[in-house]
């Protein structure tokens, strides 16, 4: 009897090794997605390109504003001023900027109010907001300064999506810099 149940317990030892097994080897078998060089981004169009921020630069996203506070002898591209939630925001328009092409004031228009390095909240005004993404940054491929409205040095690269579609990657520090607004 006793040999008996030693032979059962010696063949449940070999079943759980093989399952073990078998689950080891399935693990092989499946997509594993490398979190380590993704990041999240907000796609948006200017123009007939489109763009992207990381997400976690982006504080919110506001339709335009009716009640814009203009300043006098300020770039065309500053728009003014606006209160929001007690937080004064200068509003940039890149698409100005950047001559994307004449700027059109429609219900897809939007501001995007991103926070800087230094803590600086400012809204840029874009045509259309699109969607957020994972992206892999480890892709992303070098912008020349040919190809794209936006000078290079504004431009972190680009990524070819699924659709075969490029999505260029902005450098919102660079293209909000303290320096820029003097222009």
């Amino acid at each position: 009897m006793l040999e008996a149940k030693a032979y059962v317990i010696k063949n449940k030892k070999k079943e759980l090794e093989l399952m073990e097994t078998k689950n080891v080897n399935s693990h092989h078998d499946e997509e594993v997605i490398d979190y380590a060089n993704t990041s999240e981004f907000m796609t948006f169009e200017l123009g007939k390109m489109k763009y992207a921020i990381e997400l976690p630069k982006i504080r919110e996203i506001l339709t335009y504003p009716d009640n814009i506070t203009t300043l006098p002898n300020t770039s065309k591209w500053v728009k003014g001023l606006i209160n929001l939630r007690g937080e004064v925001v200068p509003i940039l328009d890149i698409r100005t900027k950047f001559k994307t092409g004449a700027p059109i004031y429609n219900e897809n228009t939007a501001v995007i109010a991103v926070i800087t390095k230094d803590k600086r909240m400012i809204g840029i005004v874009v045509d259309k907001v699109d969607d957020v993404q994972r992206l892999d940054t480890s892709t992303l491929a070098p912008v020349s300064d040919m190809g794209s409205a936006i000078p290079s040095k504004y431009l972190k690269g680009f990524v070819r999506l699924a659709n075969n579609q490029m999505l260029v990657i902005m450098d919102i520090e660079a293209v909000v810099h303290k320096d820029e607004l003097k222009d």
